[in-house]
């Protein structure tokens, strides 16, 4: 039986009441010349500063460069690994006014939690990237490679951090332990505070976003063992890491980020916003934010958005069971 997240069943009971009133009101048809007007919520259900917040004020500074008479604005509401934001959301039923911006643990934490949403209760606008996750160890750790660190684990467990249960580093976890690899897991609230364990040596590995974790092998502070990737990061210094496939390991990480609105709004609204939200991937800010941050782009819309969510979550049922 799935545990309860408290914090969002909480918040739901008060949404469920607000539901159940919406249903009430008969809203007129949606003009077949809709355009959203004045203020746009784009709802993240984290904290500002992680790696959801900067992707979700890059696609709003993109939407607001496109000059269309709307304005939107980043809303944070943090809690219960997301859950309280997007169970918040749900209240949002049929309104073409509000966006989400998500990411793969919209498809895990109800995998794990015993959560009142799956990510079917939304509609699933673009999927504008994709992301993984590398391995590294301090500089002096025993383990060059992730096959070395897998073997060893069979005899004695590997500490390790992570940022939370059903994010991007539990299915790291995860995928070693599906090659046999035993862990101690010790949680953290964010990749920073992992990466400071590490550095600490607090923990012997460590998974991390290729962004996160480079200044680190910069410096020489960390080396890396292998990364989640279907392959090699186009970077001078992360091209020269093997992906785990090619030191003998069945285990990749593919975590998406999107952008998601209420279920029951109007295909023209839908219609609307996937245009909109590919017009903004044109703008520098958001090349930027690729390069920057070492994603792999993506343009995913629509049926074939929602086609990938289904698949990913076989995939992650598979991986968390």
């Amino acid at each position: 039986m799935k545990p309860p997240l408290r914090m969002a069943l909480a918040a739901t009971s008060a949404i469920t009441l607000l539901s159940g009133c919406s249903l009430l009101n008969t809203s007129p048809p949606v003009p077949r010349d809709w355009t959203p007007r004045g203020s746009v919520s784009a709802l993240v259900a984290f904290a500002p500063g992680g790696g959801s917040d900067r992707s979700a004020r890059v696609i709003a500074q993109g939407l607001n460069e496109l000059d269309a008479g709307f304005d939107v604005n980043v809303e944070n509401k943090e809690g219960g690994s997301g859950a309280v934001g997007w169970a918040t959301f749900m209240a949002e039923k049929g309104n073409g006014n509000a966006l989400l911006v998500a990411e793969s643990a919209l498809n895990t934490l109800p995998i794990v939690y015993d959560v009142p949403f799956t990510y079917r209760d939304f509609t699933p606008l673009v999927m504008f990237a994709k992301d993984s996750r590398m391995v590294v160890a301090g500089k002096d750790s025993p383990f060059d490679t992730c096959k070395e660190l897998v073997e060893a684990s069979r005899e004695k467990a590997v500490k390790t951090g992570s940022s939370g249960k059903t994010g991007a580093d539990s299915l790291v976890v995860a995928a070693f332990e599906k090659n046999g690899g035993k862990f101690s897991v010790v949680p953290y609230g964010s990749t920073g505070e992992v990466l400071t364990g590490l550095l600490g040596g607090r923990i012997d590995v460590a998974p991390a976003s290729a962004a996160a974790a480079k200044p680190y092998l910069e410096s020489g502070d960390f080396k890396a063992l292998c990364t989640l990737t279907d392959k090699r990061y186009d970077d001078p210094l992360l091209g020269r890491v093997p992906t785990a496939g090619e030191q003998g390991l069945d285990a990749r990480v593919t975590i998406w980020r999107g952008v998601l609105a209420p279920k029951g709004i109007d295909d023209v609204q839908r219609d609307y916003w996937i245009k909109a939200i590919r017009k903004a991937m044109r703008a520098d800010t958001y090349q930027d934010y690729i390069r920057g941050d070492l994603l792999i782009p993506a343009d995913v819309a629509g049926e074939d958005f929602e086609r990938f969510l289904h698949g990913y979550d076989k995939q992650m049922r598979e991986a968390l069971s």
